[in-house]
């Protein structure tokens, strides 16, 4: 074997280890990527001390979430997607019509975004019971979703609790949007 065919078959395998290490390269980055916009969507009851009830819906994660699915659940019977058609008939039941957010197939709900999708801004304990109840006890909602990518389907179902959840702005923050307070007093 002359020095020729020594060169050559070591540039060779350098090439072949560089081609592997490249797709690995690939592989772990596009996996990072897809970890890098995972959302997080998180439902949720809460009452404000503003006056502001309802149900929530927000992104936790680390990437836009496009709603792909919602269906509404009334008394553990399904009803329909979470659309205005659906939900008007329940929104004209209360005392005071509740804003309404809709959750359409195809919607993105962007990073650190917070949506109300069914809310009284000023909640009255005595005036808005059958609200409240409806919110924690009655409505359940489920939302199936997936990243940009579109690489994976998650889920998030909303079911009220009995128990209130009284929320109140963070202190020394003003700008601060609302925090749970799971141990505050309810009224």
């Amino acid at each position: 074997m002359d020095a020729n065919s020594v060169t050559a078959i070591s540039a060779t395998v350098i090439a072949v280890a560089s081609l592997v290490v490249s797709i690995t390269e690939a592989r772990a980055s596009r996996r990072h990527n897809f970890q890098s916009v995972r959302p997080l969507l998180s439902l949720d009851c809460l009452r404000l001390n503003s006056g502001l009830a309802g149900i929530r819906i927000r992104n936790a994660g680390l990437g836009p979430a496009i709603i792909r699915v919602t269906m509404f659940y009334f008394d553990g019977e399904e009803v329909g997607p979470w659309e205005k058609q659906v939900v008007d008939p329940l929104r004209g039941t209360f005392a005071v019509w509740p804003n309404f957010s809709t959750l359409r197939p195809g919607k993105p709900i962007p990073v650190g975004q917070e949506l109300m999708l069914l809310a009284l801004e000023d909640y009255d304990d005595e005036r808005d019971v059958e609200f409240w109840t409806a919110v924690t006890q009655r409505i359940r909602i489920r939302v199936q979703y997936e990243s940009i990518y579109g690489n994976e389907q998650q889920e998030a179902w909303f079911e009220g609790s009995p128990s209130r959840k009284v929320v109140s702005p963070r202190q020394g923050r003003g700008d601060a949007g609302p925090s749970i307070d799971n141990d505050a007093p309810t009224g």
